[in-house]
């Protein structure tokens, strides 16, 4: 557990850890408010959280002899909607501490598997700076001699931003329309602390492995500062007074 504080308020990080379905849960205890404050924020926090962290996905496809999605290929045991699922569900995540280039740009990964054997996430060349939350994650299977190759299109979405914006497909590409939502699930409970009319949140966040719940609340905390500064500095230069 490690706890970040003033004299008044506090953040502390109380436990994480990987759960059966891969999603990556952590725990937060953040602090002091006055009796009824902590509600209004954990709701704030919440709605935040389900609905407006950045994340990378993988938006389209392209596969060496395919045209559409329900084409097949002859070596591949599963049917492109299949595969097309399976690239859904495999969640990217960047591992540099400055991503602005690539969040600037769309990314390329590919994929040029010889069989026999399942094709994984970690048979994908990422761009630098990219990698699988999960190497293992299935993508599909190739048989004796076969052959896939595949180009995949990532790119970051910030969905404050990029809410409206429809995906434009080139000859070829497939559409994946990967969820753009890494956090999955946010619970909290509001809990007393030993000072008179004092309470704390304790929040829960599950997220699908691409972003770091630690790094979703960081985000989401700023996000409300600096909207709420905003307002502020825009307060201070009315003339008549808000009645």
């Amino acid at each position: 557990m490690s706890m970040i504080k003033d004299s008044t308020n506090f953040v502390s990080y109380i436990e994480t850890r990987i759960q059966s379905n891969n999603t990556l849960y952590s725990r937060f205890h953040i602090g002091n408010f006055s009796s009824g404050q902590a509600l209004t924020i954990a709701n704030t926090l919440r709605r935040i959280l389900l609905s407006q962290i950045p994340s990378f996905i993988i938006s389209k496809v392209e596969i060496e002899g395919v045209r559409h999605e329900f084409d097949s290929i002859l070596d591949i045991k599963e049917n492109i909607l299949d595969v097309i699922l399976n690239l859904k569900n495999l969640h990217v995540y960047s591992n540099k501490t400055d991503i602005i280039n690539i969040q600037n740009q769309e990314s390329i990964a590919s994929i040029n598997f010889l069989g026999p054997g399942t094709i994984t996430a970690k048979d994908i060349q990422f761009p630098n700076g990219l990698v699988p939350v999960y190497l293992n994650s299935p993508i599909a299977t190739c048989s004796d001699n076969g052959h896939f190759s595949a180009r995949l299109f990532i790119k970051y979405i910030d969905p404050l931003i990029q809410m409206n914006q429809f995906e434009s497909l080139q000859r070829n590409q497939l559409l994946v329309t990967t969820s753009s939502q890494p956090i999955v699930q946010v619970n909290y409970t509001i809990k007393k602390t030993n000072l008179a009319g004092s309470e704390y949140i304790s929040l829960e966040i599950w997220s699908n492995g691409s972003v770091d719940p630690k790094l979703a609340l960081q985000y989401t905390l700023e996000m409300c500062t600096r909207n709420f500064f905003n307002f502020t500095t825009l307060a201070r230069k009315l003339t008549t007074p808000i009645i």
